[in-house]
């Protein structure tokens, strides 16, 4: 409660002045004098800003939450992954990123595949905003592989890196890596979808020319717990990706 209580004191101050963004630009766009090209682009900014406020409120839903409501339905985690791919496109902060998704094994799990495409879309949202503070050309790569009875989604992305101070407690409520207006929410919400679905996800490498992020689940939630556990370690990036190397 302590948690969800500077969320929302955190939200609130952010949302104050997307309100007021929002407004001014109303007002502005009641003027005759207005060509339609500013007009273009108050309406943008506009749009945007009603885009990052439901962002917000829909990550402190999420946290507030206790629990998986949503029942499980056997899916293939692949379709959730080019949902994921699309909705980032068709963010502000992925229109100018490349985004290559390699092969995409139809393997079936089960999944709450809302909650799922929502873990991804924020591994795939932060990727993103990564690639394009790089100095070379902004680039993401998607990989989705399966062992056994664990299924690995892999998103690269050439940014600077995180900041070694930050990594310890990158997936703690409220941590940002250089994302000034980040909720620190996203890594937090996506570890925990991830776990709801027998895996997680870990930061696997992290340097100045490229970053990792691997998501993992399980095929069959309904295994006991103990099996899950005492299975064998989970393979490395190399070598999930021998046979299928990474886009």
């Amino acid at each position: 409660m302590s948690a969800i209580g500077r969320m929302a004191c955190s939200i609130s101050h952010d949302m104050r002045h997307s309100l007021t963004a929002i407004y001014a630009n109303a007002e502005f766009l009641e003027r005759d004098d207005i060509g339609a090209s500013a007009r273009a682009d108050l309406l943008l900014e506009i749009q945007e800003a009603v885009l990052a406020m439901a962002e917000r409120l829909n990550s402190l839903l999420q946290f507030g939450r206790s629990g998986r409501t949503n029942p499980l339905a056997r899916e293939r985690v692949s379709l959730v992954v080019e949902k994921a791919v699309a909705a980032v496109r068709f963010h502000p902060d992925g229109q100018n990123v490349p985004i290559t998704v390699g092969k995409l094994p139809p393997a079936e799990a089960d999944i709450d595949a809302r909650n799922l495409e929502s873990a991804i879309y924020n591994l795939l949202l932060n990727a993103c905003q990564a690639a394009a503070r790089s100095t070379h050309v902004p680039e993401v790569k998607v990989h989705l592989t399966e062992v056994d009875e664990q299924i690995y989604l892999t998103i690269l992305d050439n940014g600077p890196g995180i900041p070694a101070p930050v990594r310890r407690t990158l997936f703690d409520p409220f941590v940002t890596a250089g994302k000034p207006n980040g909720t620190g929410l996203g890594l937090t919400l996506a570890r925990r979808i991830a776990e709801e679905h027998g895996g997680s996800v870990c930061l696997e490498e992290s340097n100045g020319e490229r970053t990792v992020f691997t998501l993992s689940l399980t095929k069959n939630r309904s295994l006991p717990l103990e099996e899950l556990k005492c299975g064998r370690a989970a393979p490395t990036i190399k070598e999930r990706t021998k046979r299928s190397p990474l886009p």
